[in-house]
């Protein structure tokens, strides 16, 4: 009999989210190892798939509501996932985080049931609360929710993470956790390199544009740019609560999209000469690894990155991208002119890309996490 497992997630194909299409290639990549998958979702309206989607009676938290609504979506998500989980029937559980108070609900159903579950970290909470200046670490919720985090990794089955910086911070915080890296990657039946690039040189952004983004960077060297009659262009794919700025400019040479479908981004991206990936510098910047760098591999696209950080030095030691600071603009600004003035040194970016894209499949990287789950039910059905 196949194993069933059931994937609880705020978002699911095909919205854009990182979220929605990450876990879509983890329920398919179970779907073809032969578990009978349900992914139990907010998303209202959901793509054919060979997996089974149920979507919630309730809504997804949103980075457009106010904190104390935001929060309150969470509970009361969470609330229903403890429901679904509580009365189900499944073998193993994946639970994808944030929305972290959501899943923490997920995490006790399963705790209460018995049922194994693996714990998908995609972003640090609640040290996100901590940057972010919501709570603070000492405080009676901070120690809570702390404490909240560490028994949610004691008891999961496997604990994944998106960036080798969050698997060690996650390490340190249970001795007991099992952690695995399980990196974004890209789609690859949708991402090649194009043939041929947009006529002026384009510099391409695209994604969510929320708390830890940096629009005011982006505007800064397009108006220089501007300024100095250059022949740069930048292109802004995305939406979120920070992209007032880009939404209400007016420089000529930036073209704000907003938000578009999934399936047009591949396309309008692999044109670009250039990616930027322009976060705020703090320690969740610091260990993240966004979903539009491995994106921009998938193209052949090369990157600018800010903070430095784990993601800037894998581009960097691969050289097929630099990283900066945030306050380093005008080095920034300096780069993506050399590089639109040396188009040979851009086309060995590109080439160095080519040679590493593959590794950063979806497919294969959501096939070695199957395997790892598989392996680790055996061991404990088996003890």
């Amino acid at each position: 009999m196949a194993r069933r497992i059931g994937i609880f997630c705020d978002s699911y194909r095909p919205e854009n989210k990182a979220v929605a299409v990450r876990l879509y290639h983890l329920a398919e990549a179970f779907a073809r190892h032969d578990y009978a998958v349900t992914v139990v979702t907010a998303t209202r309206f959901t793509e054919p798939s060979p997996v089974r989607v149920r979507r919630i009676v309730t809504i997804a938290p949103s980075n457009l509501q106010s904190n104390i609504v935001r929060l309150l979506s969470e509970v009361i998500m969470g609330m229903e996932f403890f429901v679904r989980i509580l009365f189900s029937r499944y073998h193993i559980v994946l639970l994808s985080s944030p929305p972290f108070l959501s899943m923490a609900f997920g995490a006790f159903a399963c705790k209460l049931r018995g049922i194994p579950y693996v714990f998908d970290v995609r972003d640090e909470y609640p040290e996100v609360y901590f940057t972010a200046g919501l709570l603070s670490p000492t405080s009676i919720i901070g120690r809570i929710l702390l404490s909240i985090e560490r028994a949610i990794y004691n008891n999961a089955l496997l604990v994944t993470s998106v960036t080798q910086g969050i698997c060690t911070r996650i390490g340190k915080k249970s001795m007991k956790a099992t952690v695995k890296l399980v990196r974004n990657g890209y789609d690859g039946q949708k991402f090649f390199p194009a043939s041929d690039l947009y006529p002026n040189f384009t510099v391409v952004f695209h994604g969510n544009m929320g708390r830890f983004q940096d629009p005011d960077l982006i505007l800064k060297l397009a108006s220089k740019a501007h300024e100095e009659k250059r022949n740069i262009e930048f292109l802004i794919i995305g939406w979120g609560n920070n992209d007032i700025l880009l939404s209400e400019q007016a420089l000529p040479n930036v073209r704000y999209l907003g938000m578009v479908h999934y399936d047009a981004i591949p396309d309008a991206i692999a044109h670009a000469h250039l990616g930027i990936s322009f976060r705020t510098d703090d320690l969740i910047s610091r260990n993240a690894f966004p979903v539009k760098l491995y994106e921009y591999i998938g193209v052949g696209v090369p990157a600018l990155i800010t903070p430095r950080s784990e993601a800037g030095e894998f581009f960097e030691s691969k050289q097929i991208g630099y990283q900066f600071n945030p306050d380093e603009w005008q080095e920034i600004y300096s780069k993506i002119v050399y590089l639109a003035d040396h188009p040979d040194d851009l086309s060995k970016l590109r080439k160095n890309i080519l040679e590493e894209r593959k590794a950063f499949s979806r497919t294969e990287i959501s096939d070695d996490l199957v395997r790892t789950v598989t392996s680790l039910l055996d061991n404990r059905r088996n003890s």
